[in-house]
């Protein structure tokens, strides 16, 4: 659950773009906070806060608004979102798009890329030029056989083999983050010992 705790602010609309995504309007001493669904219809869920009490929100378009901090924020509401879309399109229209995540998998005990996931590279780049990405997050895994010394390097080697392959397809290193997990963080968890090739993966998070 997010928090949020209102105070004064003059005239202004700020748009949160964390998940939960929020509409938060400000005019003179009033404050409206409205929650909105993702691309996909999901919400999440805010508490907003003053020093007199707390209300929360759990639903989409649902709003709340308060005067002042010392007085309990106003009982959650619906508004139609269309409303919402009309008094607010230029800040929505401002709202980024979201991360795009691809999962690449890899041959047993190597970092050699399965002939599918190769072959998904394609739209990775595609949708890295479509949304002229500024960065791109790319996450090594591993099953749990193994070390826990060894497998740390073998994901880091598969991080590194998919961030070679992006830079030799023209994407600038320097936007290219890299992090590793070992077994840690599985897709699929399992016990010690046991293959699970979901697990043999390169996670990628374009934004």
């Amino acid at each position: 659950m997010m928090r949020h705790n209102l105070f004064p602010r003059l005239c202004k609309i700020i748009v949160l773009f964390a998940f939960p995504t929020l509409l938060l309007f400000g005019c003179a001493s009033t404050t409206q906070i409205i929650l909105l669904p993702d691309a996909d219809s999901k919400v999440g869920v805010i508490e907003v806060s003053t020093d007199k009490g707390a209300q929360t929100l759990n639903q989409a378009w649902q709003a709340t608004e308060s005067a002042s901090m010392d007085k309990t924020p106003g009982e959650p509401k619906i508004l139609e979102k269309e409303e919402v879309r009309r008094a607010f399109r230029e800040a929505l229209v401002a709202e980024p798009a979201p991360p795009v995540s691809f999962i690449m998998y890899f041959k047993t005990d190597s970092s050699v890329l399965s002939t599918e996931s190769l072959a998904l590279l394609t739209k990775v780049l595609d949708v890295f030029h479509a949304r002229k990405a500024t960065d791109i997050i790319i996450s090594g895994h591993t099953d749990a056989v193994g070390s826990v010394d060894y497998n740390r390097s073998l994901s880091l080697r598969r991080a590194k083999t998919v961030a070679d392959i992006l830079v030799a397809r023209g994407i600038d290193r320097q936007i290219i983050q890299m992090t590793y997990h070992g077994k840690g963080n599985p897709l699929i968890p399992s016990s010690d010992g046991v293959p699970e090739p979901r697990n043999r993966r390169v996670e990628i998070t374009v934004r």
